[in-house]
């Protein structure tokens, strides 16, 4: 039997919606063995229309399916028999054999495009990856007020256009339902989440938007992806194989944007292996379900306060559609996006981002920030399943006097910053000066 930490319910409450719209704030632990066989395809788009003021705004709707192997943990050095009791999921490819073949599972999402600037062939056109957070019923949901306002931008330079692309990351609402490839049995519980896995996911559906782009009439120029807070290892990743031009696809990727960037020793620091596989091995048991019950109770009564208190400076920001949104999407497909959020507790994310920040060094890409005006901090959620080692506190000591801005700049990747108005969830508290000051960045480079 698992004994799980007896913690006051709050507490546990507290964890789960942690850093919610500050985006996934834990990266990636990557002591696992990883198949890289990949596949992507896209289906029928349809067309959304909605209204925002006076303009309609035309969304196209895609849905897509990427096949991928997950990582499995500690899957080298270890007996056959503890192998077995592992997982169900292996298979050994000899009997004295330590090496795993893990099956490959085809997951269904869904993406929104939306297109801006003049729709002719000739015209370069700039292509945008939008990553969301990672939290309680967080998903592409979360960009539908940026996308509204930039179909209204009016700083778009004369001969360009813009595609931005926001998908469902893996285990995040739509994307929340594996399919086991060759047998057709459905998944009921996703193995813990890391950021290749939503990286690979990206860099395919960039891949593949390629070829139907071109297929369109519209070639890509260059590929530019924004993230927000603690997912910016995501984008970081995503970046960094394509300087190193491991990422299927061709084009170069000019631009990393990042709102509400942590601290800088979010991005050189990283936590421990297997406190990650223990903390989401607990997260995914009764303790879990305790806190995805209690967050949605009473229509996410929870979700809004806790919204208020600690993700947007103006409670008024959040408006009619933020908690009803984050209710729904954690309840589709019978709640399984609570594996996504439970990877990102479980401290996934939070390994430090020095491997992608050193092939970036120097290179062309160019990583700026879009902070908010609205900075004030209010007593910040602590995670009980993620600690800091005792030495971190002499070395963050250290880093303080550096802001993030400053070490990019130095890492030569320019590093500039835009103010707008909100606290952490800049996307959804300010859309329109998000939508402003990302065209603006984008420019800088195209």
């Amino acid at each position: 039997m698992v004994n799980y930490p007896c913690l006051p319910l709050p507490l546990l409450l507290l964890l789960l919606l942690s850093f919610v719209a500050y985006g996934a704030a834990f990266t990636s632990i990557q002591t696992c063995c990883y198949h890289q066989n990949r596949r992507y395809s896209t289906s029928t788009s349809s067309l959304l229309s909605s209204s925002e003021g006076a303009n309609d705004v035309v969304i196209k709707r895609s849905t897509s399916t990427f096949e991928t192997t997950f990582a499995t943990n500690r899957c080298t050095q270890t007996t056959n028999k503890k192998l077995l009791s592992l997982t169900r999921l292996t298979k050994f490819l000899s009997r004295d054999s330590t090496t795993i073949l893990t099956p490959s599972h085809m997951i269904a999402y869904d993406y929104d495009e939306l297109v801006i600037g003049n729709a002719i062939p000739e015209n370069t056109t700039t292509a945008v990856m939008l990553v969301h957070p990672i939290g309680v019923g967080i998903g592409k949901w979360y960009y539908d007020r940026l996308l509204k306002s930039l179909a209204d931008a009016d700083n778009v330079q004369q001969g360009r256009r813009i595609v931005f692309i926001s998908p469902d990351l893996l285990g995040s609402y739509s994307a929340s339902s594996p399919i086991q490839s060759d047998s057709g049995e459905e998944l009921k519980k996703f193995p813990l989440l890391n950021i290749t896995d939503w990286a690979e996911q990206l860099e395919h559906l960039m891949s593949d938007y390629e070829r139907k782009s071109c297929e369109e009439g519209y070639e890509i120029g260059n590929w530019a992806i924004i993230a927000n807070g603690g997912c910016a290892p995501i984008a970081l990743k995503v970046a960094q194989s394509a300087v190193d031009k491991s990422a299927p696809f061709e084009k170069d990727l000019t631009n990393v944007v990042i709102s509400s960037p942590p601290r800088l020793p979010f991005f050189l620091e990283g936590t421990d292996p297997s406190r990650v596989q223990r903390s989401y091995r607990t997260l995914s048991g009764i303790v879990g379900k305790l806190f995805w019950a209690y967050s949605l109770r009473k229509n996410g009564r929870f979700i809004q306060k806790f919204s208020e208190r600690n993700l947007v400076g103006d409670p008024a920001s959040l408006g009619d559609q933020w908690t009803p949104n984050c209710v729904s999407a954690a309840r589709h497909l019978g709640g399984k996006s609570k594996y996504s959020t439970f990877s990102f507790l479980a401290g996934t994310l939070q390994d430090g981002c020095t491997d992608s920040l050193n092939s970036l060094q120097g290179t062309d890409v160019k990583i700026d920030f879009i902070r908010g005006a609205d900075r004030k901090q209010r007593r910040r959620p602590k995670s009980y399943f993620w600690k800091r080692k005792p030495s971190d506190k002499l070395v963050e000591t250290e880093v303080e006097q550096e802001t993030v801005e400053e070490y990019m700049a130095r890492n030569g990747n320019r590093g500039g910053t835009s103010l707008i108005g909100g606290r952490i969830s800049l996307a959804w508290e300010d859309s329109k000066g998000y939508a402003r000051e990302l065209i603006k960045l984008l420019h800088y480079k195209i």
